[in-house]
């Protein structure tokens, strides 16, 4: 529910939203006021999530589709008058160990986790810029992960292709800081460590693959995804 906060009357659209850190993410942006429009590729998530919550929209889509990508964009500017936040969640993992890793596979995690970002910050940047109300701070903010930076693959959570992606999701932002800039609008990367979520259930669940993946990092935490926003 929208109201006072450190939100207040601004406007997110935030990806990925129909789970994991998306939705816990949204969920706390409502709390602190803002209007959220959230998008995933899962409309029945979406809809058990967000339906006629107060102050929120649901906008189904694919974040590695172009056409959809300016489609969630434009929604949420449509419904809300301008667009404030851009927090880009929506991402994938697979599991093909390297030797034997399919070239569709290897595409699938790029189209999602680092063409999408760029998709969805280049349709959200465009309507940053062409039309913002005077005085109101922009940003994006994507979540990349601790990945972008220490190789955690072990046997059973092999993550050359996930690597790969976050990776480059963490330049993009880099990049867009810079390009970004003279237009007033911020980019900034978050790089979680491992959270549990749906997307990390596969590692997760299996006791010898958590204690592989955990072991790299030096100051490892095992995040909850409802406490994300709060960290």
């Amino acid at each position: 529910m929208t109201g006072g906060g450190r939100l207040a009357g601004r406007v997110a659209l935030i990806t990925g939203a129909a789970s994991g850190i998306g939705k816990a993410t949204a969920r706390r942006f409502l709390a602190e006021g803002a209007r959220v429009a959230a998008a995933d590729a899962n409309g029945d998530g979406l809809a058990a999530e967000f339906g006629g919550c107060d102050g929120a929209i649901a906008v189904t889509g694919d974040v590695s589709q172009p056409a959809d990508s300016a489609r969630m964009a434009a929604a949420t500017a449509e419904a809300f008058g301008s667009i404030d936040i851009l927090v880009n969640c929506a991402g994938i993992a697979r599991y093909t160990e390297f030797l034997e890793l399919p070239l569709a596979e290897w595409q699938v995690v790029q189209d999602v986790n680092s063409t999408g970002t760029f998709l969805m910050a280049q349709a959200v940047a465009r309507h940053m810029v062409t039309s913002h109300p005077e005085g109101r701070t922009r940003a994006i903010v994507n979540i990349a992960s601790v990945e972008a930076h220490v190789v955690l693959a072990s046997e059973g959570h092999p993550q050359v292709h996930y690597n790969a992606s976050k990776g480059a999701v963490h330049m993009i932002t880099r990049a867009l800081a810079v390009e970004l800039a003279p237009h007033g609008i911020r980019a900034n990367s978050i790089c979680p460590g491992v959270t549990e979520t749906p997307l990390a259930s596969y590692a997760l669940s299996v006791c010898r693959f958590f204690d592989q993946i955990t072991l790299p990092l030096a100051a490892f935490r095992h995040n909850r995804s409802p406490m994300v926003p709060s960290v």
